[in-house]
């Protein structure tokens, strides 16, 4: 298994380069398997990587809660959660877990991930995306416009005569999030960001070491051995549904 993982991470190093020369991003070398794991997930999205160390330096709190958990599952050194892979450091990276000062910026709601800053407020990974490092703006091949990102939310600081616009909420900004419509470009106020899934992925033990190879092909221990009472947790479940069931809030939306 471990002559298969450095082949596969060798493949990825290879296809990452060629495919970085001439393309928007390198996530098509890992695919879908690298970021999510359809059985074997560790949080919700079917993710398979989440940073479990990290800390915000903004607030001193961990990453929960936010999609940066999970893309720090990569992009973080090993010693601070992460694969070693492209790193980036939150104390030297635009601020992220915090809801973002009016005075400045100006961030549209559904840019946001529960009222705050988040990756997926600059990026859409999905190989879908064309653009520059995966941003959600086009910025050129090689971000040689990167004005044009930051009027998303700094308008007031930008020439937006120079940039071909009245006002930022003229800006087309991608997305892949909006199945029925497709991936594209929508317009900064109306662009669908992410959307809500129900929380209930619950890892049975320790969260493997985070890893862009498959896991299906390297699964975690506690598929064969749980260490948490399966029985348990499906009478929690259980009781949860019987709960939601009899509330009176539910039974009044359901007569609606």
């Amino acid at each position: 298994m471990l002559i298969l993982r450095k082949l596969y991470l060798s493949l990825f190093v290879v296809i990452s380069m060629t495919i970085g020369a001439n393309a928007a991003g390198v996530h098509e070398a890992v695919s879908c398997l690298g970021c999510h794991s359809p059985h074997y997930a560790v949080d919700n999205k079917i993710f398979a990587v989440k940073n479990t160390v990290m800390k915000n330096p903004r607030t001193k709190e961990r990453l929960t809660g936010l999609v940066a958990e999970k893309c720090l599952g990569c992009h973080e050194l090993e010693e601070f959660g992460g694969a070693g892979i492209r790193p980036i450091h939150l104390h030297t990276t635009h601020p992220i877990g915090i809801a973002p000062n009016k005075k400045i910026a100006d961030v549209p709601d559904n840019l946001l991930k529960d009222g705050k800053l988040d990756c997926i407020s600059c990026h859409d990974p999905h190989t879908s995306n064309p653009n520059f490092m995966y941003l959600r703006v086009n910025t050129g091949s090689q971000g040689e416009n990167m004005q044009y990102f930051c009027a998303m939310c700094h308008s007031s600081k930008a020439d937006l005569k120079m940039l071909g616009i009245d006002s930022a909420d003229q800006m087309k900004v991608f997305s892949s999030m909006n199945q029925a419509k497709g991936a594209g470009e929508y317009l900064r106020n109306k662009v669908n960001a992410m959307n809500k899934t129900p929380e209930y992925i619950k890892p049975l033990g320790k969260l493997p070491k985070n890893d862009i190879m498959p896991n299906y092909q390297n699964p975690p221990s506690w598929v064969y051995s749980p260490e948490i009472d399966l029985t348990s947790e499906l009478n929690k479940v259980n009781e949860d549904i019987k709960k939601s069931k009899t509330d009176p809030r539910n039974t009044a939306k359901n007569a609606q």
